[in-house]
């Protein structure tokens, strides 16, 4: 019981924070005024981001080795591969950009396909867990 309760709380944060991250990336044009301006809300966002993409490449990555042990049908073997590959490509992306941003050498336009690919990724991910639970 305990464990489903902590994995229904990770699934809740994995949806909400695809969420906002969907949100939040379609209005910064509306309130952010460009140039060198700093992002500060994405500055703070990225911290729970980083939470979230570590998240689902785990269990993503623990999804493909259960699958890899047992016989499944194509269908579910591509699906498994797409998730996993492209959390694997998101973790990927994300950390160096952050890196680079976190020491003023991170690429601005890279994030315009960071995060939709966030959200692509986290939120379908986070849905599934949360229906395999039983909710």
């Amino acid at each position: 019981m305990p464990r489903q309760i902590a994995l229904r709380i990770v699934a809740a944060y994995q949806v909400l924070m695809a969420l906002a991250v969907g949100v939040h990336f379609i209005i910064t044009p509306l309130y952010h005024p460009g140039g060198d301006e700093p992002f500060t809300a994405w500055l703070v966002m990225n911290w729970f981001m980083a939470v979230s993409v570590v998240i689902v490449l785990l269990g993503s990555f623990a999804r493909k080795r259960r699958m890899d042990a047992e016989e499944a049908d194509a269908r579910t073997s591509l699906e498994v591969n797409i998730v996993f590959y492209a959390a694997l490509g998101l973790f990927l992306w994300f950390f160096w950009n952050w890196f680079g941003a976190l020491t003023d050498q991170g690429n601005g336009t890279l994030w315009a396909f960071i995060d939709p690919l966030f959200v692509l990724v986290v939120g379908p991910a986070g849905l599934r867990m949360w229906r395999a639970i039983g909710g």
